[in-house]
């Protein structure tokens, strides 16, 4: 492996000048000559002084690390791209993240603070999240990184990284430049506009988990408040303000130096008069302290901003507003005040491949085999003559299971595989590569081809090898008895002459996982798992290896012992070669081969849930608080607080409007189907929405704010506030 050529230079500027000392080993280009193969011999994430900052496959990177890669040969600038290089997030990692290539010599550097478009992007990467680097190599996509001959990078790569929820550490505090107003203050007067903005200014990137209101003493970083002219019975005091505080929003810029202040509505009709007060608690991306906080004003504003409407404001004091029917989340009972998403917690799906083939019309009919794909080792050819497909070929297999089977929505966080057995022979395979994804038929019976039943990309949840120790108890999960009791009489499952050698083993109830997935599957029915037609699809290639293993597994046939398969099972189960699309063996009704076929094995998922629900009940018109205009309302979007989450957790709101609701005998609100509500623009049914406007001119509003756990940190989200301001038409 080449030495590392990134050189601690103070900036990544000066890169080009280290970068070009890199030439005298390579290939300069233009002379049809290339010194070695190209391919990728180094990857690094550095500081912004370009010094090492975290080992390959780090799983609490800095946001605005950046990325490096070393090659072989000097590198076309021309042929490197998101698409070369491909660095993904998301539920299925096809995110791709803002950030910037920068290339020089045999060199190349991903930036994620700065847009392909040169603007600045100071967050860099999402907080708490996966990410993979997959850098393809010659023939697997029709176009890959080149050296300057135009010779193909030869060596697919991959890794993975996972982003902490901070950023680079630096010692330098930040500090206040200034206070500014858009539009400008009056000139003359010096009065600021009722209906702009106010701006904080910093000398450098500021973070915006730490812009929290309130006072001091009630946990706030800042405190924009009405100035309280109690005293001398002053303009704040004759409109009922004197003391309030001011509710609204902040906005970064581009850059996260200036941090714009939107008013609920604005700063008001008349010449209302506003302090800011700035605390030490405002900190940079690096968590240093302000050095200069004070106070600001007092300001004075024209008057001229808009009237000041109605808010619905909800601090989870009490639980008067909560639709308990609806919300699973914490509503205020441990921590008063606060809306807290449940601690994570996961359950097993255990999916015995008996039952899964028993679905069918002929139930009860079927017949144990155990299996050894997609485990494929090379000794099983010591045992079993003219394997086919070859085990030098490796396995690859998918399994389909329905929503019924898998049931209620969460994150798949691990697989395990049912043995034949209590034991485990070890064995290692040394290139495993597990997907998941979405039948796009909604259908359990599987099309010939892999990617074709696939609905878009499916989510690599694993690239790496994977050793099976032997054991000779793999664990006592609960499981099936030997023999069911079926249609009505018992059976011998294995339909063997040679003894119980046979016989599905059920009573052998142990699991052995699948490695640890570096990723999650969302697996969402998308409604009720009894009645949704979501398919998931759980897609395993393993290359061949030392040893092999027996899965349980069994087939639907007519009659046991039979072998003939039942026409109306689903096809669940396909398999091919290593990394190959399409069945093989194809299937040949003569020679008794079906592929895909009416099979599964015996397989289990760990689903957990990270998602809570706060919902409340409807919000009506009438008179004081929490009440709407009726349908003259024109709804804002709602101002949470805190407005950032720590530990990569995130909230959504959604917003469900109607002009009439019927309640339940429960005390449940149901909307009324024949008013008018917030619906589906397809379907045209009621439904959630997260654009609140599409609530305007509706009496009635509620909202429902989910709290999404991040299930790296295990970091639970926490909402302080919500606050609806509407305004009337």
């Amino acid at each position: 492996m080449l030495r590392t050529l990134f050189t601690r230079t103070g900036s990544v500027a000066a890169l080009v000048a280290v970068l070009a000392l890199s030439c005298f080993a390579t290939s300069c280009g233009g002379g049809g000559y290339a010194a070695k193969d190209m391919i990728l011999v180094e990857l690094q994430f550095l500081d912004r002084g370009l010094a090492p900052t975290a080992p390959t496959g780090t799983t609490s990177l800095p946001r605005n690390a950046l990325i490096g890669l070393v090659f072989s040969e000097l590198v076309d600038s021309t042929s490197v791209n998101n698409q070369t290089v491909q660095i993904r997030f998301g539920p299925t990692f096809q995110s791709v993240p803002d950030g910037s290539f920068q290339v020089n010599g045999n060199q190349v550097l991903f930036d994620p603070t700065v847009t392909s478009q040169g603007q600045p992007n100071p967050p860099g990467f999402e907080p708490v999240t996966q990410y993979i680097i997959d850098i393809p190599g010659v023939g697997e996509q029709a176009s890959v990184i080149e050296n300057l001959d135009n010779d193909p990078n030869l060596r697919t790569f991959f890794t993975q990284f996972t982003t902490s929820d901070g950023w680079l550490r630096e010692l330098n505090p930040p500090e206040i430049e200034r206070v500014l107003f858009a539009p400008d203050p009056d000139p003359l007067t010096g009065n600021i506009p009722g209906n702009g903005l106010m701006g904080i200014e910093f000398n450098e990137a500021m973070d915006p988990s730490s812009f929290i209101q309130g006072r001091l003493a009630d946990g706030g970083n800042l405190d924009i408040r009405y100035q309280d002219d109690t005293g001398t019975m002053g303009v704040n005091w004759q409109n009922g303000l004197a003391g309030n505080e001011i509710d609204g929003s902040f906005t970064p810029s581009p850059d996260w130096k200036t941090f714009w202040f939107k008013p609920l509505f604005s700063f008001g009709q008349q010449k209302l008069i506003f302090t800011v007060d700035i605390f030490q608690g405002l900190t940079d991306l690096s968590g240093n302290l302000l050095v200069n906080p004070g106070s600001f004003g007092p300001f004075t504003n024209d008057g001229k901003g808009i009237a000041t409407g109605k808010t619905i404001k909800e601090e989870f004091l009490t639980t008067a507003n909560q639709d308990i029917a609806a919300s699973d989340a914490d509503w205020g009972s441990t921590e008063e005040g606060f809306l807290l998403g449940l601690p994570v917690s996961s359950r097993q799906v255990y999916i015995y491949s008996y039952v899964e083939t028993d679905n069918g019309t002929n139930s009860g009919r079927g017949q144990y085999a155990p299996l050894a794909a997609p485990l494929i080792g090379a000794d099983i050819n010591l045992f079993v003559a003219n394997v086919t497909p070859s085990s030098s070929d490796g396995r690859r297999v998918m399994w389909s299971f329905g929503a019924p089977t898998m049931g209620q929505k969460g994150s798949v966080t691990a697989v395990a595989w049912g043995p034949d057995s209590n034991a485990t022979f070890a064995a290692f395979y040394d290139n495993v590569k597990l997907r998941m994804g979405y039948q796009k038929d909604d259908n359990q019976s599987l099309s010939p081809s892999f990617t074709g039943n696939y609905d878009g990309q499916p989510a690599v949840i694993y690239d790496g090898d994977y050793q099976v120790s032997q054991a000779a108890n793999v664990g006592d999960a609960p499981g099936h008895p030997a023999t069911p009791h079926v249609s009505g009489y018992t059976m011998n499952f294995g339909c063997n002459t040679n003894g119980d050698w046979n016989a599905p083993l059920f009573a052998a109830s142990g699991w052995y996982d699948w490695p640890e997935l570096t990723t999650f599957f969302e697996w969402d029915p998308a409604g009720s798992p009894d009645t949704s037609k979501k398919v998931l699809l759980f897609d395993a290639s393993v290359v061949e290896g030392d040893s092999f293993q027996q899965v349980r597994g069994w087939f639907g046939v007519t009659f046991p012992c039979s072998g003939v398969l039942i026409g109306g099972l689903p096809l669940t189960r396909m398999y091919a070669t290593y990394e190959e699309d399409v069945p093989n063996p194809e299937s040949n009704f003569v020679a008794g081969i079906q592929n895909p076929e009416q099979s599964v094995s015996d397989t289990c998922f760990t689903v957990t849930r990270r998602v809570s629900v706060g919902q409340s009940l409807f919000f009506s018109a009438g008179v004081g608080d929490d009440t709407t205009f009726g349908d003259d309302t024109d709804y804002l979007p709602a101002v949470v607080t805190p407005g950032s989450q720590s530990g990569g957790a995130l909230v959504e709101v959604e917003y469900q409007g109607a002009d009439a609701f019927d309640v339940d005998p429960q005390g449940n609100q149901i909307v009324n189907q024949a008013a008018d509500f917030t619906a589906d623009d397809v379907t045209g049914q009621p439904t959630w929405v997260t654009d609140i406007n599409k609530a305007d001119g509706m009496k009635n509003i509620r909202f429902r704010i989910r709290l999404i756990s991040n299930l790296i940190s295990l970091a639970t989200a926490r909402v302080g506030k919500i606050v609806i301001p509407m305004i009337q038409d």
